[in-house]
């Protein structure tokens, strides 16, 4: 069963429920109305009765009074639906002293007991009760109340008419109206549908409609992003990896090779494959750096001591506050400081390099310049793509350093900038947004 099925049923029985309940209530206070209406039409009637009873003694019968009308309480047509019959109605008494019936005044119905309870009863069309004139002597009165009963028989006839055919009306106005409303979730649902049979991530949905399914639209299409992304980053890890490891691979299984024919020493062979290892591992350390989704651990820190730090462990100066905290994870920033001054270092060998560190509203900056070559202007803009490297660079590396930089910064939320120095060099710049220490 549908959810736009299961709606319209469920509003069809709400409105169902709701009328009947309504219904029942003003059902009760109708027939209490009318009741009480005709049995006081009857007081009435027994006490005219009582009146004629006390100046005629004796056996008598009297023709029954006719035209006596209970008052109704609804509009003329609404009467009229409810019960169609003409007005009128009958009343009969009967004088009973002692247990005997000494006077009846018109056709008394016989299915009436003698009973001589004051209170009001109802007997098949008939309501009925006593008024005590004297010890042993009452005056026992009846009124035709089939109209009252015909008229409480329409009245619940109307109840469940109108529940039906309201509820009918509400099902099938929530199946309309619903239609609109769930196709935002329609689309979501055909959407995962087509992912889950072909595997295309970049599958988005519509973001219609408004409130809480707008939001699932939005937040379906922002998973969809970050699973796309994801799936983009594992395919370039895979190719990359494939790519790159291969040339120190190539490069150990010679060194093999040639210490195997006694062209190298082993020691020599030994310092080869170390080295080429470690080249491996700076690698594969990088490459995973940049398939992170970059949610990882973020804590407070103080990015002050880092950049300190890194600058003392390379001889660059640092110019810049004792303490800076924001939150942040400490691993990545380190290694983008690293990668950042290895690049300054590598290709700006005997030139000054300094790191600035510099606390703005809402952001840090973290420079790192040199004086080196520094780079062409059509090199600045590409030269954090992966395994870029820039023309005439004679330098050892993989072309990763900046590129893992730029995704270190897009995980804090920030950006790598890449200028020229004055006079001459490079300028690193890495803006952070500011957080408050976690």
């Amino acid at each position: 069963m549908s959810l736009r099925l299961r709606l319209a049923l469920f509003i069809a029985a709400a409105i169902a429920l709701a009328l009947l309940v309504q219904g029942f209530l003003g059902y009760a206070r109708f027939e209490r109305l009318q009741m009480g209406s005709l049995e006081r039409e009857l007081d009435a009637y027994l006490g005219r009765v009582a009146a004629q009873a006390d100046s005629r003694p004796g056996p008598h019968f009297e023709p029954a009074e006719e035209g006596g009308r209970y008052p109704y309480l609804l509009g003329r047509p609404l009467r009229r639906l409810l019960n169609p019959a003409p007005p009128g109605t009958v009343a009969y008494a009967r004088l009973v002293r002692e247990g005997q019936v000494v006077r009846v005044w018109g056709n008394f119905p016989g299915e009436i007991p003698l009973d001589d309870a004051p209170q009001a009863r109802l007997e098949q069309n008939w309501l009925y009760k006593s008024l005590y004139l004297e010890s042993g002597v009452y005056v026992q009165g009846a009124l035709e109340a089939s109209q009252v009963q015909r008229s409480l028989a329409g009245y619940r006839q109307t109840v469940l008419f109108t529940a039906l055919w309201v509820s009918a009306l509400g099902a099938l106005a929530a199946w309309l109206l619903s239609g609109p409303a769930l196709r935002p979730l329609q689309h979501l649902l055909q959407a995962t549908r087509r992912i889950a049979e072909s595997g295309d991530l970049s599958l988005r949905v519509p973001q219609e409609g408004s409130g809480e399914l707008r939001h699932l639209s939005q937040t379906f299409n922002q998973m969809m992003e970050r699973l796309s992304a994801f799936r983009q980053r594992e395919a370039e890890f895979t190719r990359h990896a494939a790519h790159e490891l291969r040339t120190p691979l190539t490069a150990i299984r010679l060194q093999l090779d040639a210490q195997k024919q006694g062209l190298l020493s082993a020691e020599e062979t030994l310092a080869a494959v170390r080295e080429e290892v470690e080249r491996m591992a700076h690698l594969s350390e990088s490459l995973l750096t940049l398939a992170r989704e970059g949610q990882g651990q973020k804590v407070g820190l103080d990015l002050a001591r880092l950049a300190r730090e890194a600058a003392e462990r390379w001889g660059a100066t640092y110019q810049g506050p004792e303490s800076l905290h924001l939150t942040g994870d400490p691993i990545l920033l380190e290694q983008a400081l690293e990668n950042l001054l290895s690049n300054a270092r590598k290709h700006a060998p005997g030139s000054p390099v300094g790191v600035e560190l510099e606390d703005r509203p809402g952001y840090v900056l973290l420079r790192v310049w040199d004086q080196g070559p520094g780079m062409p202007p059509e090199a600045l803009a590409r030269a954090a793509e992966p395994f870029y490297r820039a023309p005439g660079v004679r330098a050892s590396g993989h072309g990763l350093g900046l590129s893992v930089v730029a995704r270190v910064a897009q995980a804090h939320e920030g950006q790598l900038s890449l200028q020229p120095n004055h006079p001459q060099g490079l300028r690193a710049e890495l803006c952070l947004r500011r957080n408050a220490p976690a």
